[in-house]
């Protein structure tokens, strides 16, 4: 359960790719094993559109959940899988895997230029910036490039390319959203 609970906060936007020094959580500490769970599959356009379009009601029933839950309770859970059905999923967990496929390949987006270079490029541009930061504390520094080392070493690469294409051409649509879902 702990891991349906970690890719769907991944799914919603709780964790928002590959962690850039200051301003997002570490991909281990919001994913548990990054993607190494995640079942890899061909995404489809209908499947990328329908779960755009769940976002929203995802966000909702995940806002009713205790806050200080490790993990959906069965209410929620009932909630996610109706929300999951409605917009054309089997159920909860197939809505969970195409989101967590959503996901792999957004982390390997560049937010500046919208095009896709991999997780690993864009954990290594973090790890240059956070070298060159000279306004950050030496212990700080430490701790971010030990942490970066760690999701640069657990990137994983996307196995089908098709998946890309589909992400890439919707990626304002499925970021819009992930500021208010922080």
């Amino acid at each position: 359960m702990r891991a349906v609970f970690a890719a769907l906060a991944v799914s919603l936007g709780l964790f928002a790719g590959p962690a850039y020094a200051q301003d997002a959580k570490p991909a281990t500490e919001a994913t548990g094993s990054n993607y190494d769970a995640l079942e890899q599959v061909q995404l489809t356009a209908a499947q990328v559109t329908n779960y755009i379009a769940s976002v929203a009601d995802m966000q909702a029933a995940m806002g009713d959940a205790p806050a200080d839950a490790a993990e959906p309770d069965a209410k929620t859970m009932a909630k996610l899988e109706a929300i999951s059905k409605q917009h054309g999923f089997k159920d909860f967990n197939d809505y969970n895997t195409v989101a967590g496929n959503i996901s792999l390949v957004l982390d390997g987006v560049d937010p500046e230029t919208k095009t896709y270079v991999g997780a690993d490029k864009l954990i290594a541009k973090s790890i240059a910036e956070v070298k060159a930061d000279k306004t950050m504390k030496e212990v700080d520094r430490k701790a971010a490039l030990t942490e970066l080392q760690a999701q640069l070493k657990a990137a994983t690469p996307v196995k089908f390319k098709g998946n890309i294409d589909l992400v890439v051409k919707n990626y304002d649509k499925l970021t819009a959203d992930q500021g208010a879902a922080k």
